[in-house]
């Protein structure tokens, strides 16, 4: 039942964007045709944008008031690279390759019982994940809404372009940090254990070592949103160069 409220969610959300997407798509197209808009594709970005930003919102909304208020939460932990021993003289059959060593280092699960420092960063991390394509999308809703309006070079555009900048170079560096934050805690909560006993099994000298992976620790500083926001920043000095040139063309006719 608790995995099914974790998933649901998710899956409505998901639902919900393909047929919305559709949907817009298809009356935007058809009016696009019989208004006879010169630029329909223009028109159907602007409505699929539109409709993916709003997504965005009402889906990081979605995400971090389940993250914070239920009892269960999915979470990425990192573990020491682990990977399951079994007693000696075990025959498995059926694999036609066999490991020769390695192992998993990253775990996804479901856990309750975390710390509200563990919920609160999980939450921000998720929902800035999520929003980040939604600011985008809200740039290329207004791009799309100015250039039907003859106002291809407007000034709104360069400040949206700023603030996308911003939003997509720290949010993004946020979202993975904070993420990674709280999955590095959790796996100090969920694995980090101090004494206990186990029935001898035959086989296997230390069932902790061999059955219970030890909690790891990551933190990942990512660049593409470094990259990213430069992009948009410079589109923003394209945009304002555009505009002054508009302004300078429209001063000499």
């Amino acid at each position: 039942m608790a995995n099914m409220w974790v998933v649901g969610p998710i899956v409505w959300i998901g639902l919900a964007v393909i047929l919305g997407l559709t949907i817009t798509f298809v009356i935007a197209s058809r009016r696009a045709r019989r208004t006879g808009d010169p630029s329909p594709l223009v028109s159907v970005t602007l409505s699929v944008s539109a409709l993916w930003a709003a997504i965005c919102v009402i889906a990081a909304a979605v995400v971090v008031l389940t993250t914070l208020l239920q009892g269960d939460i999915r979470i990425a932990v990192p573990v020491r690279e682990f990977w399951p021993e079994l007693p000696s003289g075990t025959v498995v059959e059926g694999p036609t390759a066999m490991r020769v060593g390695g192992g998993f280092v990253t775990a996804e699960i479901v856990a309750t019982g975390l710390s509200t420092g563990v919920r609160v960063c999980w939450a921000i991390g998720q929902g800035l994940g999520i929003l980040v394509p939604g600011v985008i999308a809200t740039l290329l809703a207004v791009a799309c809404f100015q250039l039907i309006a003859g106002r291809a070079f407007a000034p709104v555009i360069a400040r949206m372009a700023t603030v996308t900048a911003v939003v997509v170079a720290a949010g993004g560096i946020a979202a993975q940090m904070l993420s990674d934050i709280a999955g590095s805690i959790a796996a100090g909560e969920l694995l980090m254990w101090e004494s206990g006993q186990y029935e001898e099994v035959a086989g296997i000298e230390d069932v902790f070592r061999a059955w219970l992976p030890q909690p790891g620790f990551e933190l990942t500083f990512p660049f593409w949103p470094l990259a990213a926001g430069l992009a948009f920043a410079a589109l923003a000095v394209i945009f304002r160069q555009g505009a002054r040139l508009q302004r300078d063309s429209e001063g000499l006719v």
